[in-house]
């Protein structure tokens, strides 16, 4: 039976286990801080690991990573680290493949995550998937009839970059009133901090809070983080609801450490104002069974599809050649 080691790699996270196409992981899931200077080390070093834990010759290895990603070319073109600062051009492909030997899948986290879904979670039977990320920022996937959505320039699934608030002044990414400005794990943080420094309203909450103080600020009875929250649940309807009317999917999951940490209030929030926003059918919408290993199972199911078509990424000749000399 084929083994693959399988990655998911966030700004924060490094998680890595080795698993088999039918979907199960068969070695226990190492987690480890995310090295992002040192990221092709990190890599090769883990592999080595896997592959002595497992018990055939791995098949090859597949990474899903946040960023962007050169499919192409098996490689993370950029990689946000936690301070703010981008890593830029990682070759992971080349790293494995010159260490190990071995075909390398590199895919982006978001389209791995809706891939995951749709090939091991739990679509049930519909035709369009959709899945949302709530983290620090928000982003998402599409497949539909079996075949993941990327766009022209294999952008598509921006998510967070929709605008729900276009008269506002907040922006990310250079676009104004974008959804991950307000609703992120950052987003929420800045604009309650924001709103505390220029409303100096009555709450248990100071200027340096996280996403998580608002969240258990407002469970304790903080009216201010309530309404903070409010605002959160009305633009996460808002954006919920162009994805719905642009998309017609027939299930939603969602993860991201936002929604999975605080499931009851992100999903309530979104069920109390979605029809204000809905044109289409109500589709399902439910946090993602595969819960912190969905990265694992979007690489399993990159890998999967990519090897089925060809394309899984191993050197050229001329590359070998250039690598030798």
């Amino acid at each position: 039976m084929d083994q693959v080691a399988v990655f998911g790699i966030g700004s924060t996270n490094f998680r890595y286990g080795v698993a088999v196409p039918s979907g199960d992981i068969i070695t226990d899931v190492t987690v480890e801080p995310t090295r992002p200077y040192d990221l092709e080390r990190q890599l090769v070093d883990a592999v080595a690991d896997l592959t002595a834990a497992a018990t055939e010759p791995l098949s090859g290895v597949a990474i899903s990573c946040t960023g962007l990603v050169d499919r192409n070319r098996a490689q993370i073109d950029e990689l946000d680290t936690t301070d703010g600062d981008t890593v830029n051009r990682i070759e992971a492909g080349r790293a494995i493949h010159e260490a190990h030997g071995l075909p390398v899948v590199v895919e982006n986290d978001c389209n791995a995550a809706v891939l995951g879904e749709w090939h091991y979670g739990s679509r049930d039977d519909v035709d369009t998937l959709v899945h949302v990320t709530f983290g620090t920022g928000i982003g998402g996937g599409v497949v539909d009839g079996g075949r993941l959505v990327r766009g022209e320039s294999a952008q598509a699934g921006e998510f967070g970059l929709l605008p729900v608030a276009p008269d506002s002044d907040v922006e990310s990414t250079g676009v104004t009133g974008a959804w991950e400005a307000f609703c992120s794990g950052r987003g929420i943080a800045r604009n309650v901090s924001r709103r505390i420094g220029t409303e100096e309203p009555e709450t248990t909450l100071d200027a340096e809070v996280t996403a998580q103080d608002v969240f258990r600020a407002a469970a304790e009875g903080d009216a201010f983080a309530q309404s903070c929250l409010d605002r959160v649940a009305r633009y996460n309807a808002a954006g919920i609801g162009a994805i719905c009317n642009a998309l017609n999917p027939g299930l939603i999951t969602v993860g991201g450490g936002v929604a999975m940490n605080n499931e009851r209030v992100v999903l309530d929030g979104i069920d109390r104002h979605l029809d204000d926003y809905l044109f289409v059918e109500r589709p399902e919408i439910r946090i993602s069974r595969l819960g912190d290993d969905i990265g694992l199972y979007g690489a399993l199911a990159a890998f999967v599809e990519q090897r089925s078509e060809a394309t899984v990424w191993e050197p050229t000749v001329s590359e070998r050649a250039d690598t030798d000399d």
